[in-house]
């Protein structure tokens, strides 16, 4: 006959309470630490978001001149380099500002008269008149403009427009609905903070982050005027001749204390040695990006309470192993169960008798 309160039988562990408040209150401190490690970690790291690296968007920048320019002490310093005022569609290119934008610091103009009958397509000799070198003496060109510099170009205003998504979640955003910060170059510093309210105070109808160039300028540490150190660089030539190199960051992330809601940052950066005879402005975007689920938070959790587990055994640790009273610890904590070997024996010396 099948037993089956045996078949359907419950297994549990074992639990002893150790009377010790020794070992409670060092049990205890051990579990509050960790909660609060825990929750800390849970919050700041945001380990209940799903996380992605976002998805670069449509990045454009735009020049303006402001309203009225100011004759600047550089235009008159040098005497061999004279100033000259272009609006923003001259100093900018190219136009679209899609991802990168040239800035004019520097400026010679020349244009070039080819001989009569010209077809440059179809010239079929290095030597031909109508090959346009422009290293050749022999090419006849008309200066229009000597070397000058662009007068107050620290004063005209960038605009950057930028947006991402997401690909594992639903976020799409433009930098519009986000707040921003420039920061300085090593990220330390900020120097502007970018709101709505702030957007609007600029220019209500702004669709992106307004700056003077002399803002970013600022925050990545350069200084137009300072020697350049570019290998191609003239003995003495200034960064507003030789040209500077910023390659501008845009970092993401989800701000702590407030539930999907994600800011940005741009970080400045001036590439040592390189040099442009412009001033070279690009933008990359990069971040981590999330929105709340369930599931991310509760793995986290699952995996964050197994901590709990290192309280325990060091508890144990010190109560069997470094305690005066380790071995009544011992005794109270493991039961010994008689010689399986000796039972056996006894049971089949039984049936034997009873045969």
């Amino acid at each position: 006959m099948v037993d089956f309160d045996e078949v359907f039988s419950y297994d549990t562990f074992k639990v002893v309470k150790v009377k010790d408040r020794r070992l409670g209150i060092l049990y205890r401190s051990f579990q509050i630490a960790i909660l609060v490690y825990l929750i800390t970690e849970i919050v700041l790291k945001q380990l209940y978001l799903k996380k992605e690296p976002p998805i670069p968007g449509a990045v454009r920048i735009s020049l303006k001149a402001p309203d009225s320019l100011s004759f600047p002490s550089y235009c008159s310093s040098d005497s061999n380099i004279q100033c000259v005022f272009w609006g923003a569609n001259e100093i900018q290119y190219p136009e679209d500002g899609a991802g990168v934008a040239f800035f004019t610091t520097r400026a010679t103009v020349r244009t070039y008269q080819p001989p009569t009958g010209c077809d440059f397509l179809v010239v079929r000799n290095p030597n031909d008149p109508c090959f346009f070198n422009s290293s050749s003496s022999s090419v006849n060109t008309t200066t229009v403009l000597n070397k000058s510099y662009i007068g107050d170009i620290e004063n005209y205003t960038m605009m950057i427009e930028h947006s991402i998504r997401g690909d594992q979640t639903s976020i799409a955003l433009r930098n519009g609905l986000m707040d921003g910060t420039l920061m300085s170059a090593d990220g330390k510093t900020e120097i502007k903070k970018m709101t709505n309210a702030t957007r609007v105070q600029s220019n209500p109808k702004a669709d992106g982050d307004i700056f003077k160039i002399s803002d970013f300028l600022s925050a990545a540490g350069a200084d137009l005027d300072a020697i350049s150190s570019a290998p191609g660089a003239d003995p003495g030539e200034k960064y507003r001749s030789s040209g500077i190199v910023i390659v501008i960051l845009i970092e993401y992330t989800n701000v702590v204390t407030k539930s999907g809601v994600i800011s940005y940052k741009y970080l400045p950066q001036v590439i040592e040695g390189n040099e442009y005879k412009t001033e070279n402005a690009g933008l990359e975007q990069h971040g981590v990006i999330g929105q709340f689920d369930f599931i991310a938070f509760l793995t986290n959790i699952v995996a964050s309470l197994a901590l709990f587990k290192v309280a325990t055994t060091i508890v144990e640790l010190l109560m069997l192993n470094l305690l005066p009273q380790k071995h009544i610890y011992e005794e109270a904590k493991y039961e010994t169960t008689d010689d399986f070997s000796d039972i056996r024996k006894n049971l089949k010396d039984r049936e034997v008798s009873e045969s």
